[in-house]
């Protein structure tokens, strides 16, 4: 017994002493880091052709279904029926040249806003083409604060093709919502909830986003609204920048509705 008594205080001064450290050496070895050194996640939605679910590909996750929704960098799964909650913090439009999968498909490069190919496309069934012969994906980002079962954190919610209509419809709830006084609420004064649901056509049976306005602000929204007001300021100075999918990334088109 007294043995027993005696290993437990001895680990409870060395966790006492390791927590002590911890926070004096606070920030120790990421001098160095920078935004361009880490990389905001991505969230999307797992539809029948992502690699995710497919047991044979070393990007499979255990346990994940078609309508999930996924995060790129942690691999963290949110059902499809429960979701997670967001608070948005800034939105920009990219404008994205693809190769066409009848070539080997492949992302090739972001275009400026200003690009004069971008006014020059043709439509070819639900491609949009570019006078190279490359396809145009005109894609919305909104930059969030994303909360499932672990922490919250920054992530990158982009919509493209069939899910351009709910970015629409979503930017113009936020568009319309006040504050007391009349004026404009700031984007990171709202927070939602992001389900998906299934959607077909002629063609087939994909997933899409469903947002739904969360009301009751609790004290773990207050603080995702706090840290999207941070996040809104560190892009508005250059801190923080919206980059399109990493090549790989973009690459790996098995999360969109291929219609």
């Amino acid at each position: 017994m007294d043995t027993q008594v005696a290993q437990k205080k001895t680990t409870e001064v060395v966790v006492s002493e390791l927590d002590k450290l911890l926070e004096e050496d606070s920030g120790a070895g990421l001098e160095n880091f920078t935004t361009e050194d880490m990389q905001i996640p991505f969230i999307r939605i797992l539809q029948a052709l992502s690699p995710q679910l497919n047991k044979q590909d070393p990007l499979y996750i255990k346990g994940a279904e078609q309508g999930d929704i996924f995060n790129t960098v942690s691999g963290e799964i949110y059902k499809a029926d429960t979701g997670l909650t967001v608070v948005p913090a800034y939105f920009e439009k990219k404008f994205l040249e693809f190769a066409l999968r009848s070539t080997g498909g492949g992302f090739i490069k972001e275009l400026s806003p200003d690009d004069k190919d971008i006014n020059l496309t043709n439509r070819e069934g639900t491609i949009e083409m570019l006078p190279s012969g490359n396809e145009l994906v005109r894609t919305h980002q909104h930059l969030v604060i994303a909360k499932g079962e672990n922490e919250m954190a920054p992530a990158v919610l982009d919509m493209k093709k069939t899910q351009l209509k709910v970015s629409r419809r979503w930017n113009t709830l936020k568009n319309g919502i006040r504050l007391p006084s009349g004026k404009p609420m700031p984007l990171y004064g709202t927070a939602w909830k992001i389900t998906t649901v299934s959607e077909s056509n002629d063609q087939g049976t994909w997933y899409n986003y469903k947002l739904d306005r969360i009301t009751e602000i609790t004290k773990d929204i207050e603080s995702m609204m706090l840290e999207a007001r941070n996040m809104y300021q560190s892009v508005r100075k250059g801190e923080v920048k919206m980059a399109a999918a990493s090549a790989d990334e973009m690459a790996d088109k098995g999360d969109e509705a291929p219609f």
